[in-house]
């Protein structure tokens, strides 16, 4: 027998067409005891919200059920809702500690499957149907909301303990305005960002999927012996002039057998992120010229962290050219999408700063192919033209600030920009990985 659980739908008192539509929601799913909500009203509509969701956690619901659920009057149910699905989507996130768990969503940045519909997520937009586990109602009482706050993503930074249901089984219905976030009222942007989630959330469970099944064919039985004899080519970009960035890269490389380095003069160009493009290009022609399978290109200010170790700098390196992999960061200042393939490296889609790439033999004739213009940005274009990136973690690389960059201007106005964001990616995957920790029993890439 299906559990009855406790459901509270906001609504404002004059919004009768959206009162109509979540009791029509409702209706003959005897799995939920709805009750309407009227609404706290304020000049912003988020402010309103939130003291709405805290009425209800501090004077409507009952303190001794587990969870509730919490709706605004604008979800509605997709086709891959069922009672069974959700009851066992809530007992799974409760085994796994969740204090919230999400029907769908909007936006995200990060997931982590953890089973066939249960994904763990970094942080997200959408709070249309949330369920809120007891205990974590305390954390939303005593949370400081500010006018300028988005009631989801005040929630979503609250706790680490946050999960989401895909195949969404809630999205949110488009009235043609919105009472919360006035954007919304654009016809088709909600039901867009919904469908645009859906499908980056599938195509996370595929890369899973192919990590997976590749990570585990992946012989290590010799990577021992041709770890040892490893020498990979290393490139190293450096503007004539800067010869103090020079002395520091070429100290960077001392007592390093394992790699076979050339200082490569810079294309200078009047917009300096142009002139990088080029000298990557450049040093790819020279990789094809030499018939290099694999290559490192370092930008001058690459400094190694005390994380590095050549074994599994060349373990990963093997490793990721098993996988298809086609650029292997050192360390990255900022991404998208990740998904932990190993303890110590990660997928992901996009990624920010190329001070240190290993690049495989398979991407050169993409790299020299691709379109380019004055707007073009190294990371941003490699993120685009390579299909497979991964990133090493622990960051074997980061890059020295030097008090100004001839490639990134906004780098020369913000002092420490550089050093905060490789600690603050640094900190976001650490968190991912802790999350997995607690998630499995070991480290692993979940499948589907």
């Amino acid at each position: 027998m299906l559990p009855v659980i406790k459901t509270y739908a906001i609504n404002l008192k004059h919004r009768t067409d959206r009162k109509a539509h979540i009791q029509a929601q409702f209706e003959g799913r005897k799995e939920f005891d709805l009750k309407i909500i009227e609404a706290c009203e304020a000049q912003i509509g988020a402010v309103g919200l939130w003291n709405s969701v805290l009425y209800i956690l501090g004077n409507v619901a009952d303190r001794n059920d587990e969870y509730i659920i919490i709706c605004e009057d604008d979800h509605q149910f997709t086709a891959n809702y069922s009672p069974e699905l959700f009851i066992s989507c809530i007992e799974q996130a409760r085994a796994k500690g969740a204090d919230i768990l999400c029907g769908g969503v909007s936006w995200l940045n990060c997931a982590i499957q953890i089973s066939k519909e249960l994904f763990w997520v970094e942080k997200f937009t959408g709070g249309q149907f949330i369920v809120i586990f007891n205990k974590f109602t305390p954390f939303l009482l005593s949370a400081v909301f500010k006018d300028s706050d988005c009631y989801d993503l005040v929630i979503s930074s609250l706790t680490n303990q946050k999960f989401i249901i895909h195949p969404f089984i809630s999205t949110q219905k488009e009235f043609g305005y919105s009472d919360v976030t006035e954007i919304n009222s654009i016809e088709g942007r909600v039901n867009g960002l919904f469908n645009k989630t859906s499908a980056s959330v599938q195509i996370l469970k595929d890369v899973s999927a192919f990590y997976k099944k590749s990570q585990d064919k992946i012989n290590q039985a010799n990577h021992v012996a041709v770890i040892k004899d490893m020498v990979i080519p290393t490139y190293i970009i450096n503007l004539k002039d800067r010869t103090a960035r020079r002395e520091h890269i070429e100290k960077q490389f001392e007592n390093r057998p394992e790699f076979d380095f050339s200082v490569i003069e810079a294309c200078e160009h009047e917009i300096g992120a142009v002139g990088l493009w080029n000298s990557i290009r450049k040093i790819i022609e020279i990789a094809q010229s030499n018939e290099d399978d694999v290559i490192i290109i370092c930008e001058d200010d690459h400094e190694f962290t005390s994380d590095y170790s050549s074994d599994l700098l060349m373990k990963n390196i093997i490793e990721a050219y098993q996988q298809g992999i086609e650029v292997l960061s050192g360390g990255i200042g900022g991404f998208g999408a990740i998904i932990p393939v190993t303890r110590n490296r990660l997928w992901v889609n996009a990624f920010l700063s190329t001070q240190f790439i290993i690049v495989y033999k398979r991407i050169f004739q993409k790299i020299l192919d691709a379109p380019f213009d004055d707007k073009v940005v190294a990371d941003g274009a490699i993120s685009e033209i390579a299909d497979n990136k991964m990133v090493l973690y622990p960051f074997i690389s980061v890059q020295k600030d030097f008090g100004y960059s001839d490639v990134t201007a906004v780098h020369n106005t913000n002092s420490g920009l550089v050093n905060t964001m490789f600690e603050d990616t640094s900190m976001r995957i650490q968190n991912i990985y802790s999350a997995m920790d607690v998630l499995f029993e070991e480290m692993i890439v979940v499948s589907v």
